[in-house]
């Protein structure tokens, strides 16, 4: 398993370099703006810029066959897909901490960061992005990664169609409370980690019945 994972880093270091040292010169750049639109983008960029990398790996493993090769490791298919879910994890928690750390060390010396508006827009940028992995991995393992990018935008069109779903069915069952903003970001968080389980569950069971 840590052999896949590494392997699965590896491929994609250089992108991941590149896209965390850009992510902290802006992030630094809007922290510092201290604007409410500053620091929503600011809640939305790594997630934007690194874990998505863990995307390309796939199409990556195509490229280069690794994906026909890895089978007949002594590994068992659900432990590749685990491989695959485990490095988009590790990439998310990498966004999420570098990012946390940068507005901490902020908030500490400089400008206060540490509104409800940037934790909000956080977690809001995080349910995004594990609700895009959690339709790019089953669909990609279904229709192939010749799809990849067809898969990218309509797991982002149906991504944000779930984001305004969610919007709407809180605001008809909970109304506008004072506190609507801070219990939609932790409901819809909550419900993109639900989302991913069960992907990863789909995402094995296509995957075990895969021809290559």
């Amino acid at each position: 398993m840590k052999g896949l994972i590494l392997n699965n880093l590896y491929s994609v270091e250089k992108s991941v370099k590149f896209s965390s040292l850009l992510t902290a010169v802006v992030v630094v750049l809007l922290l510092l703006m201290n604007h409410s639109a500053a620091l929503k983008l600011a809640g939305f960029l790594p997630f934007v810029l690194i874990p998505v990398h863990a995307f390309d790996i796939l199409k990556y493993d195509a490229i280069s066959g690794w994906n026909k090769y890895e089978i007949i490791l002594p590994v068992t298919r659900k432990r590749i897909i685990e491989s695959k879910y485990l490095t988009f994890i590790l990439l998310f928690i990498f966004s999420f901490l570098l990012v946390f750390c940068i507005a901490y060390v902020i908030h500490l010396f400089l400008l206060p960061t540490m509104h409800s508006v940037f934790f909000n827009y956080l977690l809001r940028a995080m349910g995004l992005i594990i609700c895009i992995a959690a339709l790019v991995y089953p669909l990609t393992f279904r229709l192939g990664t010749e799809q990849s990018d067809s898969i990218m935008m309509g797991s982002l069109g149906i991504t944000l169609g779930i984001y305004f779903v969610t919007v709407f069915m809180l605001e008809v069952f909970i109304g506008e409370v004072e506190d609507f903003d801070e219990k939609f970001s932790i409901i819809f968080f909550i419900a993109s980690v639900l989302f991913l389980l069960i992907s990863y569950v789909i995402s094995v069971y296509i995957y075990k019945n895969k021809e290559f």
